[in-house]
C-alpha cells in the first residue's frame, strides 16, 4: 500500500482499504455515534426533521460503504454509541435499526454482540425491552448524570440503575456494564470511595471507570489503585485498567467478546467515527457540517488516515 500522511488520507484512501478487506472476509463491527447529524437541523425542502435528515444521510453514508464490500459480509458486531437515545423515540430507535438492517445483513447467532449505551436517569424497562427486541444484548449504563450543573450522587443513581440491573439478568441480556466517568469530583478519597462502593454493592457482571478530560494522571492512577483494592477484594477479574468483570461467567464473557472483536473488521458511522481495517485506520470528520456536505455530495467524509501495511513495511526496511 502507499505510504500516506494522516492528513492526506482521504476517501479514496479509505475506499481502497475497504475493497481490500473483503480478501480476509472478516466479520463486521459497526460503531455508530448518537445523536444522528443532522448537520443544522430540519430541512424545509424535504418536511424532513432533524431525525429524518440525519438518517437520510447516515443511510447515504451506509450505501457508500456497502458498495465496497463483498455480499457475505455480516454484521456481527453493533455498537450505539453516545448514550443519547433519550432523544429519541421507540419509533425512531426501530427505523434506525431497520435502515441498518436493510443495508447490512445483520448476524442472529448467540455469537453476535449488539451493545448499546443509555443514561439510566431516562432509560425505563420498556426501552429495555424494545431494544432487545430489536437485536441488541449487551448493555452499558453510563455515570454519573448531572442535573442542572450539580453531579449525581451514588446513592441518587444507585436508585435508577438496579431496577434495569434486575430487568436485564431476568430476560436474559448477556451483559450488563457500568461505565462511571471518574472527573474532579470524585477528588475526596470519601467520594471515591462512596462510588466505589455503590458500585461494587450493586456487583453488576461488569465494571469499567473513565477519567474525564480534566483529571491529571496522577489523580487517574490514586483512583485506579483505590478501585483495583477494593473491587479486586470483591471478586471482580482485571480486564486492563479501569476495567472489571464478576469473576466466573461474566469475566469468562468477556474476555470471550474480547477474543471475537479481534478478528472483526471495525466500521465507524456518523461523525468522528472511526474504521480499523486489515491495512489502514480511518476517521471521519468530527465537523457536523463538513460531514453532511460530504454527504450531501456523494462522498464518504473521511477526514484522516494511515495505512497499516506501509509503516509495517517501512519499520521491516529500517536497519536495527
Amino acid at each position: 500500500m502507499p505510504a500516506t500522511a494522516q492528513d492526506s488520507f482521504g476517501a479514496d484512501d479509505y475506499v481502497a482499504a475497504l475493497t481490500a478487506s473483503n480478501m480476509a472476509d472478516r466479520p463486521l463491527s459497526v460503531h455508530l455515534r448518537l445523536p444522528l447529524c443532522g448537520g443544522g437541523a430540519a430541512r424545509e425542502d424535504t418536511g424532513m426533521g432533524a431525525f429524518g435528515v440525519g438518517l437520510a444521510r447516515l443511510d447515504r453514508e451506509m450505501v457508500l460503504i456497502r458498495r465496497c464490500l463483498s455480499a457475505g459480509r455480516r454484521i456481527q458486531a453493533l455498537h450505539w454509541e453516545g448514550h443519547a437515545l433519550p432523544g429519541m423515540s421507540l419509533a425512531q430507535m426501530s427505523e434506525l435499526a431497520d435502515r441498518l438492517e436493510a443495508r447490512f445483513a445483520l448476524d442472529t447467532s448467540g455469537d453476535r454482540d449488539f451493545i448499546v449505551e443509555l443514561a439510566p436517569r431516562a432509560t425505563d424497562v420498556f426501552a429495555l425491552r424494545h431494544l432487545q427486541a430489536l437485536g441488541f444484548n449487551r448493555l452499558k449504563l453510563m455515570l454519573p448524570f448531572v442535573t442542572g450543573r450539580r453531579v449525581t450522587s451514588p446513592s441518587h443513581w444507585a436508585r435508577r440503575v438496579e431496577p434495569l440491573l434486575d430487568e436485564t439478568q431476568r430476560v436474559g441480556w448477556h451483559s450488563l456494564e457500568l461505565v462511571h466517568t471518574i472527573g474532579p469530583w470524585c477528588q475526596s478519597r470519601h467520594t471515591l470511595l462512596e462510588i466505589l462502593l455503590t458500585l461494587g454493592a450493586m456487583a453488576p457482571p461488569r465494571i469499567t471507570l473513565r477519567p474525564s478530560g480534566t483529571l491529571s494522571s496522577l489523580q487517574w492512577h490514586h483512583a485506579l489503585n483505590a478501585a483495583d483494592a477494593l473491587l479486586l477484594a470483591r471478586g471482580y477479574g482485571l480486564l486492563g485498567p479501569g476495567a472489571y468483570a464478576r469473576r466466573g461467567g461474566a469475566l469468562e464473557d468477556a474476555l470471550e467478546q474480547a477474543r471475537r472483536e479481534t478478528v472483526r473488521d471495525r466500521l465507524g458511522l456518523g461523525t468522528g467515527g472511526v474504521s480499523r481495517l486489515p491495512d489502514a485506520e480511518a476517521r471521519n470528520t468530527r465537523n457536523a457540517m463538513a460531514y453532511a456536505a460530504a454527504l450531501d455530495a456523494g462522498r464518504l467524509a473521511t477526514a484522516t488516515g494511515n495505512w497499516h501495511r506501509a509503516d509495517e513495511d517501512s519499520q521491516a526496511a529500517a536497519p536495527s
